[in-house]
């Protein structure tokens, strides 16, 4: 597993960049982040997300019992929260479920950074853009799918500081979501998918073509060809080698 923190004290260069996007934008230090969305849609999959994290926060709080102290979000790939978990999460008005922490709303967090290099990040209270963030110490992982395409972040909070060491402990929560999300996403294709359709997709993996898939499972061309569309949409591919390709990395031939 790859892990680098970005952070002020070894990435001077990467905090002094964002500042100067920021104050170029003409972002005002003194202004809160508003909701993006008042009424928030929350996708299938997103809800996949949300399940994987929670669990993935349980999992992590049996380990490490401070958890209890920090306040814990879930970000989509834009940097939108879509979930929150934690004592103090009413405290803070300004970290809410629809907020954007993307550095063009929210200035320099860990999330933004996230967003930005794709790697761990670490902002200290006076280290963020904005003043209402100035009071916590953020630390935020990117959450990947398992073709490698960012679908989130997870970022933990606290007013009491943190510790280096926790920039690990969330960076194995960023794990677990992950794992957890392919898990749930792989239950629920499994469970969109036919009995038949399993079969198609694990012939077609084989190089058989449809006439020879139609000859094995006793049925149609033209009925292997519905069904195999219907694999297509449910794994949200267009050809056949990506569909290969998700159903392996999904365990699913």
């Amino acid at each position: 597993m790859k892990y680098e923190v970005i952070k002020y004290d070894t990435h001077k260069h990467f905090f002094d960049e964002a500042w100067r996007r920021c104050t170029k934008r003409g972002l005002n230090q003194d202004a809160k982040p508003f909701m993006f969305v008042s009424d928030l849609y929350i996708s299938d999959e997103k809800k996949l997300l949300i399940k994987a994290f929670r669990k993935s926060v349980y999992e992590i709080s049996k380990l490490n019992g401070q958890f209890k102290n920090y306040t814990c979000l879930l970000t989509d790939e834009n940097g939108v929260v879509i979930d929150l978990i934690g004592a103090n999460k009413g405290r803070f008005s300004y970290l809410s479920i629809g907020i954007p922490l993307k550095e063009e709303f929210a200035g320099i967090n860990a999330v933004s950074i996230v967003l930005n290099e794709r790697e761990t990040a670490f902002v200290k209270k006076n280290e963020h853009y904005l003043k209402c963030f100035r009071e916590i110490d953020c630390i935020a992982v990117p959450v990947f799918d398992n073709s490698c395409e960012l679908i989130g972040s997870v970022d933990i909070s606290s007013e009491y500081g943190l510790s280096d060491e926790c920039a690990f402990v969330v960076f194995l929560m960023g794990k677990y979501t992950e794992y957890n999300f392919t898990s749930l996403k792989k239950e629920m294709i499994k469970g969109k998918l036919e009995e038949v359709e399993l079969k198609i997709l694990k012939l077609t993996a084989e190089g058989k073509t449809d006439e020879e898939i139609a000859k094995m499972i006793n049925r149609s061309i033209s009925n292997v060809k519905y069904h195999k569309n219907k694999i297509f949409e449910i794994l949200n591919v267009k050809n056949v080698k990506d569909c290969i390709y998700k159903a392996a990395k999904m365990d699913l031939i």
